[in-house]
């Protein structure tokens, strides 16, 4: 069954035990990989999670099924989350079409497939399956982003005036994981709920410091970014006696790599670069590192560290190092990648 992106959370929760496998597909990285943890949620604590990505499946194409048909040791529920790169969709046909196949009912499967159309053969295949659903993510219209921010406005007892979604869109590029993001901070912050809720004016943001909290590891970002190797380690030492919100820094460098990877795709399109950096969307202040990394970072290298940065989170999450110790090494590794671009 294939769905609208926003229509598959309502979808699948209406009958979570009917689909055996679901996938997030299209352009929007960050709004694949969104949904799918709002879909695994109401399961999450309650069921144990294996990650598989392609390299699990390449030489055998079955562990996906079996994984899925098997037991937990402590014979727990699970769920699979299956995690595709771009390019990556077609060498997990054969995993995809054993496990829909399969006659033996087992865990649920979660794909993450940025990238991957909605009319490939490997859609068409989950599409036409009984227990298959799929929804492709495409990328936000501001019109789009100002009604879904008002709707996450409501969830959370928030009244938001007019300029203030305006501004939360601009400020995340339409992206909704980071606008919801915005949305849950400024509630947190008037203590707001469905029970009792408060309104929001357009100066909420400043007073957050959401822009002194960006230009504060804006350094960073555009650093590491730009192949500034020595200048980046000198920053990241500095920044271990101020304090750093390594959180903080992801949600400010997926914002800066979705407008990044938009003015890409102008580029590859046809635009000049020096014509793309100086629009209207871009501030003064920012085109010379955007000119800089658009001569540094393909499409698809963009559209990869956008789901490295992703990971990067769940790491912090889950692996039990430090984050200071995982962010420090992540920002180094893409600065020797920019440099050896340059």
């Amino acid at each position: 069954m294939k769905v609208k992106a926003e229509d598959i959370v309502r979808r699948h929760r209406s009958n979570p035990d009917g689909f055996r496998l679901t996938l997030l597909c299209g352009p929007n990285v960050t709004r694949c990989q969104a949904l799918v943890e709002e879909l695994i949620a109401p399961i999450a604590k309650s069921s144990e999670r294996i990650d598989l990505t392609i390299s699990d499946l390449s030489d055998n194409p079955s562990r996906l099924n079996d994984e899925a048909t098997s037991a937990s040791l402590f014979g727990d529920k699970r769920h699979i989350v299956l995690r595709l790169n771009s390019g990556e969709a077609v060498r997990a046909t054969a995993a995809i079409e054993t496990l829909l196949q399969s006659d033996t009912s087992g865990d649920p499967v979660f794909v993450i497939a940025p990238g991957m159309g909605d009319k490939t053969a490997l859609a068409k295949l989950i599409t036409d399956a009984p227990d298959g659903l799929i929804a492709p993510c495409y990328e936000t219209s501001p019109e789009q982003a100002a009604a879904a921010i008002s709707g996450m406005g409501k969830a959370e007892g928030l009244q938001l005036d007019r300029n203030l979604v305006q501004d939360i869109a601009a400020l995340t590029s339409n992206d909704l994981t980071l606008a919801r993001m915005e949305v849950e901070k400024i509630a947190l912050y008037l203590d707001a709920s469905p029970e009792k809720p408060q309104e929001a004016g357009g100066d909420i943001l400043a007073l957050l410091g959401a822009e002194n909290e960006e230009e504060d590891i804006t350094f960073l970002i555009n650093a590491a970014l730009s192949g500034n190797t020595g200048p980046l380690s000198l920053e990241i030492a500095a920044s271990k006696s101020q304090g750093l919100s390594e959180v903080g820094l992801i949600r400010v460098m997926l914002r800066h790599l979705t407008k990044l990877a938009e003015l890409r795709s102008k580029v590859d399109r046809g635009s000049n670069i020096e014509t793309t950096v100086k629009h209207p969307s871009v501030f003064f202040k920012d085109r010379n590192n955007y000119r800089r990394q658009l001569q540094i970072w393909s499409s698809q290298n963009l559209a990869r560290l956008i789901e490295r940065i992703l990971d990067l989170e769940i790491k912090m999450k889950s692996s039990g190092q430090p984050d200071h110790v995982l962010l420090e090494e992540e920002l180094l590794l893409i600065s020797r990648k920019a440099a050896k671009s340059r």
